[in-house]
């Protein structure tokens, strides 16, 4: 099959506009610098509050690895630390196609271990939860996994909303959904993560080609699936995989939401006029109810 990607130069001038997006008034976070293994990353720090002393919330954007920043998700991670009382650093990771894998995922991983140095977070390595959307919730469960297998730090909650555990599974093998991530875009992504195609097979990459006995140490774990996603597959062959290995495992299915409605109701006054089209009131209602739902989810966890 003569499958079809995004050139080079389309691929940086959309980067650089999402950039510029970045570059926004007001943002209220605060930006540090995050030394890691491969030289620097940014991140934001929400802190005013500490009502759960010990626990950290490492949020992931998504973006397919190669678009969007940690500044995207500004009002996000604001309305969850205010909603909970919990520290929340936000990882703007290296992008793909300059930073292929394992670039990013090793970004969120030294993020996690730095931000247990910082004095005024107080985390303990025993109490970080990790809330990924979209390729960013394959980066946090991949960072999940990773920290199974070291005594950096242990993943006590995942959040994964919409996931991409699926990336080597080309788009003429996934339903088409109107308004979701287009064919020739997701077939981007996979093709520009990796340096070799048959990396995209990894455990870190697609998680669900391999054994439930793999995912044995993972931490319990919130499954948001949207209805109108051609993501919803993998994610949901993620969640069986997991329940089977024993780990506990809330599937929570929005049937009428988009893929990325969380993200698109936070960051949508800086959306474009065409993104902005499929964002109907009831996506903003879902997205509220949602992610309610899941500061809920994490309240119950950390307070039993």
């Amino acid at each position: 099959m003569n499958t079809q990607y995004y050139k080079m130069n389309t691929i940086r001038k959309e980067q650089a506009r999402m950039q510029k997006r970045a570059c926004r008034h007001q943002l209220k976070g605060r930006k540090i610098t995050v030394p890691t293994r491969n030289g620097s990353m940014s991140a934001f720090l929400y802190n005013e509050k500490n009502l759960y002393p010990g626990f950290l919330i490492v949020e992931v954007h998504g973006g397919g690895f190669m678009y969007n920043t940690a500044a995207d998700d500004n009002d996000f991670c604001d309305y969850i630390h205010k909603n909970l009382g919990i520290p929340v650093i936000s990882c703007d990771y290296s992008l793909s196609p300059h930073a292929p894998f394992p670039t990013g995922l090793e970004d969120v991983y030294d993020c996690i271990k730095y931000a247990l140095t910082l004095p005024e977070l107080k985390a303990s390595p025993d109490k970080i939860i990790l809330w990924g959307h979209s390729a960013g919730a394959n980066l946090a469960a991949g960072a999940a996994y990773l920290s199974t297998k070291a005594a950096d730090f242990a993943t006590c909650l995942q959040i994964l909303d919409y996931p991409y555990m699926d990336v080597w599974r080309e788009s003429h093998q996934r339903p088409r959904i109107k308004y979701s991530v287009s064919g020739k875009l997701m077939d981007t992504f996979a093709h520009y993560y990796t340096e070799e195609a048959s990396t995209l097979k990894n455990i870190l990459i697609s998680p669900i080609l391999h054994s439930a006995a793999s995912f044995r140490k993972m931490p319990p774990t919130f499954l948001l699936l949207c209805g109108r996603d051609n993501l919803n597959e993998g994610g949901k062959q993620y969640g069986k995989l997991l329940k089977k290995a024993g780990v506990p495992v809330t599937f929570y299915y929005v049937k009428e939401a988009l893929h990325g409605f969380i993200e698109n109701h936070f960051n949508y006054r800086y959306l474009s006029f065409l993104a902005k089209i499929p964002i109907t009131k009831k996506q903003h209602r879902l997205a509220e109810t949602s992610v309610n739902d899941i500061c809920d989810w994490i309240r119950k966890e950390t307070t039993d």
